[in-house]
């Protein structure tokens, strides 16, 4: 089997040509914006080097090779801080950016050495910038989207061509005295390279597409400045929830906080220092949720908890966990003034699931203004005359 080498040369430079187009057009729009100029950076280069392939196809002279060598790995080692900045949410790591530029400025010297000698180590340079994107993947592919996956895969399949490369290279050297005459490593490489580096752009573009959704759906469903769920996407959940209580005949407990003196706090010390009282609330609540739990922000210092399969007694051991979470929080003001930060509840118990989310909130948010009424930092219980104590 043989492969016209110009014709591969072509395919790739389309390939790439059509990707920077695709990331020309839809980057601004799409998360991750800072990683696909980095992706697109390093698609340029790789257009490039196949670019100066080409020409040293068309007339062969020793430069050609050299710069697109040299413009290839630097291009791969662009396509692993792309997805080291997509990933981790930070700039890539010094060592990375000192990799990619020896490793590109090593081509020169290496055209020293004869073709065999050469060519195990220029695919082994190749190669491993290849394998550290596709560790990257590998190592976040609990928390990842999942479209990035394939990206991964498709640079590693790049690799291990490269790696039967230079193990084909050392162990039948004479293959590579003339590199026009194929052979079956470099027939492997080439159609590897043409699938994969071409398909894996393609891909990151989908992952961005995905995180892009993620962030829509997170922005519908959850408050901005706190990241506890939104009174819109609290409804239909509370609702999910009565439904399998019901089918479950299990308890449901429906709790109303309410900061105290909320208002004092923002205009004594400012709606900055009280956004930051806000957030500290939330995270403390978040900590003791458990996965079946419901957390929403009703509205300025207002918040609903939803507990399934919890009574009267239950409810209150979280309300009493929450109080001393929130004096542990130690909230101090710019100025240095301790800030210290209760809550009155109002709870309302929906026994098998019996009682519909309306009645819930009418019945905690009466029980409510009895516990603010009586003194504030404690809770009432729907149903009962008197509020308790904490």
């Amino acid at each position: 089997m043989t492969l016209h080498e110009p014709t591969i040369f072509v395919l790739l430079l389309l390939g790439y040509a059509m990707l920077g187009l695709q990331l020309a057009t839809i980057g601004r729009g799409l998360a991750g914006g800072e990683s696909l100029r980095r992706w697109g950076w390093g698609n340029s280069l790789m257009l490039a080097g196949y670019l100066f392939l080409l020409a040293d196809v068309a007339a062969p002279w020793a430069g050609w090779v050299v710069a697109s060598n040299g413009l290839i790995v630097l291009g791969e080692f662009v396509f692993v801080a792309a997805l080291q900045r997509f990933i981790d949410q930070r700039p890539p790591p010094r060592l990375l950016r000192i990799g990619g530029v020896a490793s590109a400025l090593s081509m020169a010297p290496l055209m020293l050495l004869p073709t065999p000698t050469r060519m195990p180590i220029q695919s082994l340079i190749a190669a491993l910038p290849l394998l550290w994107a596709g560790w990257l993947v590998w190592r976040s592919r609990g928390r990842a989207e999942r479209s990035l996956r394939p990206v991964g895969l498709m640079l590693v399949l790049v690799a291990v061509a490269l790696l039967i490369r230079c193990g084909h290279a050392l162990l039948q050297p004479q293959a590579y005295v003339d590199l026009s005459q194929p052979n079956p490593a470099q027939i492997l490489l080439e159609i590897t390279a043409f699938t994969a580096l071409a398909g894996s752009g393609f891909g990151f573009v989908l992952a961005c597409a995905e995180r892009a959704t993620s962030l829509l759906e997170r922005q519908a469903s959850r408050d901005h400045l706190t990241g506890a769920l939104n009174r819109m996407a609290g409804g239909p959940l509370l609702e999910r929830t009565l439904q399998r209580a019901r089918r479950e005949r299990r308890s449901v407990a429906y709790l109303l906080l309410d900061l105290d003196r909320f208002k004092q706090v923002n205009d004594e010390h400012g709606h900055v220092f009280g956004d930051e009282v806000l957030r500290r609330f939330v995270q403390a609540v978040h900590a003791r949720l458990r996965a079946s739990d419901l957390f929403v922000r009703l509205g300025g210092e207002e918040f609903a908890l939803v507990l399934p399969d919890s009574d009267a007694a239950g409810a209150l051991a979280v309300l009493e966990d929450l109080r001393q979470d929130c004096r542990a929080l130690g909230l101090r003001t710019e100025a240095g003034r301790a800030c210290p930060l209760s809550f009155s509840a109002g709870i309302a118990l929906s026994p098998q699931g019996s009682v519909d989310a309306d009645a819930l909130y009418r019945a905690a948010d009466a029980a409510l203004y009895r516990a603010k009424r009586a003194g504030r930092d404690q809770a009432a219980l729907a149903g009962a005359d008197e509020t308790i104590p904490r």
